[in-house]
């Protein structure tokens, strides 16, 4: 081998160890690019997230309990919770006069019984009084949502949201015979009623 051929080898020998070192070079900063980009995308990410979802717990959960809470409720030091109170009787008839829930239009499929006894329910709990919701059963799968009030000085009041009258359930009875109202399209003697708090 002459020297020409030994410079050539040498100078091939050379230019391949640059090519491997080169090419191992940047496929180690490809690999590190990637590796380190992910690896803080996911840090990043789950920090600002964690953070966010933090923070805007804190903001609504305060925001949320001071528009439920009231002056002049007592606030106790071992619960945050805001809690409606059982009106007088005086107070139910206040709020009710006061409430017009009862001048919306009943619309059949639209807004009907149920509708009325939410938003009385809502209502009420929207002015700190306890109210409940009762669902009355008839034969045949039929009927009726009213709301219930239990209070301080008379026990357990029942309304008829859509009219603000005080009624009676009694079971055996039929609904519309014993509060006074036009009699129903259907049998509407109470089998049962369930008072929801």
């Amino acid at each position: 081998m002459d020297s020409s051929q030994k410079v050539a080898t040498a100078l091939s020998i050379l230019l391949a160890m640059i090519m491997l070192c080169g090419g191992s070079g940047f496929l180690s900063y490809v690999y590190g690019y990637q590796s380190g980009h992910e690896a803080s995308y996911n840090q990043g990410y789950t920090q600002g997230r964690t953070e966010g979802y933090d923070e805007g717990y804190d903001v609504g959960y305060q925001s949320g309990y001071e528009a439920g809470f009231k002056p002049g409720q007592e606030q106790k030091e071992t619960s945050n919770v805001y809690t409606p109170q059982n009106p007088t009787y005086q107070e139910m008839k206040i709020f009710l006069t006061q409430d017009t829930t009862n001048l919306n239009e009943y619309t059949p499929d639209e807004y009907v019984c149920t509708d009325f006894a939410a938003s009385v329910n809502n209502n009420a709990d929207a002015e700190g009084l306890r109210c409940a919701i009762v669902d009355v059963f008839y034969p045949e799968g039929y009927g009726h949502t009213i709301v219930a009030f239990e209070t301080t000085d008379k026990g357990l009041i029942f309304i008829e949201p859509q009219f603000d009258q005080e009624v009676q359930l009694t079971i055996g009875q039929s609904y519309s015979q014993t509060n006074s109202f036009t009699p129903a399209p259907r049998d509407d003697t109470i089998n049962r009623y369930l008072v929801i708090w």
